[in-house]
């Protein structure tokens, strides 16, 4: 397999098209992970990420001990997002088209200062757009993006779509972000975000924001996005940290 791709998503977008096209029936078992790493020439973590990028989607189920297992022969209309991690919130931004139509070079106003808590105005680059299905290129969500920490040498570019997307994506590193602080709210779509969704006016929505810390604490970035309800489930696993004897 060779592409710009990740090889995982490769992999799993491969896998996906196969059980839509019927070459992995519905309740059919798909090749285990050692199984996948002798056909396709991948590591073992590749066929891992593989197997969940399509677990993700909704067309198979995942039981240890028992494989993977197709449970659907068609795209789910909604999407699960599974995490347990910000390196899982992380993919699940890569793992999706993000179609910019707006982008700017602005600096908070008193309103912004106040509700992120700043003490004094700062620039950031303003991105905003349409998140699609790498598979199938539906809508998922609205986003836009303050980006507070840029390279001030590279601004000229950053106002350039393709190489704010990349100086984003290279800020987005687990490397560079200690903590994400989320926030979940139920809304309605408005008339120009339905229009930009292809949904109906008024109807259910997800807003969620993000706020996104390096591992100094300093803000970095901050996220909006708005979902139709129809196209998003959110499912979180806490596990306990620690045992305590009381």
């Amino acid at each position: 397999m060779h592409s710009k791709q990740a090889k995982y998503i490769e992999l799993g977008e491969l896998l996906l098209q196969q059980i839509l096209q019927g070459h992995y029936p519905l309740g059919s078992l798909l090749p285990t992970e050692k199984e996948l790493c002798a056909q396709h020439g991948i590591s073992r973590h590749t066929a891992r990420e593989g197997l969940r990028y399509i677990e993700r989607i909704g067309v198979v189920e995942r039981r240890q001990g028992a494989g993977t297992r197709v449970i659907r022969s068609s795209l789910p209309e909604q999407i699960n997002q599974f995490t347990q991690s910000v390196q899982e919130l992380l993919e699940f931004g890569q793992q999706t088209r993000f179609n910019i139509d707006v982008c700017q070079l602005l600096s908070t106003d008193k309103d912004e200062m106040a509700r992120l808590k700043l003490l004094s105005p700062m620039n950031y680059i303003y991105l905003a757009g349409i998140r699609s299905e790498v598979h199938d290129k539906k809508p998922i969500c609205y986003s836009s993006i303050q980006q507070f920490r840029y390279h001030p040498e590279v601004l000229a570019q950053s106002l350039d779509k393709k190489a704010a997307l990349r100086q984003m994506m290279h800020l987005l590193s687990s490397a560079n972000i200690g903590r994400v602080e989320q926030e979940f709210t139920a809304c309605l779509l408005t008339c120009e975000m339905a229009t930009k969704l292809n949904d109906r006016a008024q109807s259910a929505a997800m807003k969620v924001v993000r706020k996104y810390y390096s591992k100094q604490g300093e803000l970095v970035l901050l996220a909006e996005s708005i979902y139709p309800a129809h196209r998003y489930r959110y499912i979180n696993v806490l596990t306990p940290s620690s045992t305590k004897k009381l």
